[in-house]
């Protein structure tokens, strides 16, 4: 029963230290090359089966007072249980969908408020909405603008500067 003890406390070990140092317990396993891109042999995968196996073993062993290899088949049983829904998880947060992410090329041609006026030859300061956030950046225009007028952005020049037009220009 100790031996299943210490398979446990391993997987345990493995299952928060991958909670806890992330990628870089899983490029160890990467390095073994063995992973086929599922995620069957991932760090919480592989730590959550060790667990529930060396855990499952010794609790059939205490509970009822049967042998190592009939305690070993119900650890087995509970490690394939508990990893496979481990591989579950890890699945499907790996595959989750997420928002794109922001670039400012994107900004071209989007509206937006000025909010410092914009002088003849200087900056002033404007807010777009793109991709559901605002975005404040420096604004140039070829002619002055008043702030509270909505532009149309013609150009990035810089990751927080941009060149506008009135809207209501041609």
């Amino acid at each position: 029963m100790t031996a299943f003890l210490v398979i446990g406390a391993v997987g345990l070990t493995v299952v928060v230290a991958s909670l806890v140092l992330g990628d870089l317990l899983d490029g160890m396993f990467e390095a073994f090359d063995v992973d086929t891109g599922s995620g069957i042999f991932s760090a919480p995968v592989l730590g959550s089966f060790l667990a529930a196996f060396g855990f499952g073993a010794s609790l059939i062993m205490y509970a009822t007072g049967v042998g190592a290899g009939v305690g070993a088949l119900g650890g087995l049983g509970s490690g394939i249980v508990i990893g496979g829904a481990a591989l579950v998880l890890t699945r499907g947060l790996m595959n989750m969908p997420t928002d794109a992410s922001m670039d400012t090329a994107d900004l071209v041609g989007k509206t937006g408020t000025v909010v410092t006026r914009i002088p003849d030859g200087g900056l002033g300061e404007v807010v777009i909405r793109h991709l559901g956030q605002l975005h404040k950046s420096y604004a140039r225009s070829g002619a002055p603008v008043a702030a509270g007028s909505e532009v149309v952005v013609t150009a990035v020049l810089s990751t927080s500067a941009v060149m506008v037009k009135p809207a209501d220009a041609s």
